[in-house]
C-alpha cells in the first residue's frame, strides 16, 4: 500500500482521511500544518517546509486537507508547493460516491460520500464535490471549485474556476457560472451568472421578477 501525506489539516481533512482509509489504496503517513492539530489522530510531520524532504524519502502522493470557503488561496498555494516538490495528487473518491463510467475527475479533487457525478461530466483539478452533491449529465466544473453539501447541478451546467456553490443550492440545466463567483446556500439559479460576483436567493432574469 502506498503512503500518502495530508498537506494541511482543517475540518475538511477529516472527511478526506476517512475516504482515503475506506478506499484502502493509500496509507496516511501523517500531515503537515503550521501547528499541531489536536483533533488529528495522525502523526504531525511538521510545517509545509518538510514536504520536499518527505518526497526525497520516497513518499510521492499527497492530498490537500484544507477546504475551500475562505481558504481558496491556501489551497492554491498548497497545490503549487506540492507540484513543485514532485508530488502526485490523486483524486480522492469516497467509495460511497457514484460516478458514471465516463465521468472525468481531475488531479487532487475530492468526491465525497453519496456524491453523484453522472454521464459525460467533467470535474477539473483540485475541486471539492462534497457530501450528497449531484452533478447530472454533461456538467463541467472548473479547477479549484467547490460544490458544497447537497447542491445540485442539473444537466449541462458549466461552472468556471474558483467558484463556490453553497449547500443545497440548485443550478438549473444549461446555466453558466462565471469564474470567482459565490452562489449562496439554498439558492435557485435560473439564469447565467457572470464572473466575480456573489449571488443568492432566486437568481433569475429581471424581466421575470
Amino acid at each position: 500500500m502506498e503512503d500518502i501525506i495530508l498537506a494541511g489539516f482543517g475540518g475538511h481533512a477529516l472527511s478526506v482521511a476517512d475516504s482515503i482509509e475506506k478506499a484502502g489504496k493509500y496509507r496516511i503517513l501523517g500531515y503537515t500544518e503550521i501547528v499541531v492539530n489536536p483533533t488529528s489522530s495522525y502523526e504531525y510531520l511538521g510545517q509545509d517546509e518538510v514536504l520536499e524532504a518527505w518526497h526525497s524519502k520516497g513518499v510521492h502522493a499527497a492530498a490537500v486537507g484544507v477546504g475551500y470557503l475562505g481558504k481558496g488561496d491556501v489551497r492554491d498555494r498548497l497545490y503549487d508547493k506540492l507540484k513543485r516538490a514532485g508530488f502526485a495528487l490523486p483524486p480522492i473518491i469516497d467509495p460511497d460516491a457514484v460516478l458514471a463510467r465516463d465521468a472525468e475527475i481531475g488531479e487532487g479533487s475530492y468526491i465525497g460520500k453519496g456524491a453523484v457525478v453522472n454521464a459525460r461530466s467533467h470535474v477539473g483539478r483540485m475541486c471539492i464535490i462534497n457530501t450528497h452533491a449531484t452533478l447530472e449529465h454533461e456538467n463541467s466544473v472548473g479547477d479549484f471549485s467547490h460544490i458544497a453539501v447537497g447542491a445540485a447541478l442539473c444537466g449541462n451546467v458549466a461552472v468556471g474556476e474558483h467558484v463556490f456553490i453553497g449547500a443545497n443550492a440548485t443550478i438549473i440545466q444549461g446555466v453558466r457560472i462565471g469564474m470567482n463567483t459565490i452562489i449562496g446556500a439554498g439558492s435557485l439559479v435560473l439564469r447565467h451568472v457572470g464572473p466575480n460576483t456573489i449571488s443568492f436567493g432566486i437568481v433569475r432574469d429581471r424581466n421575470e421578477e
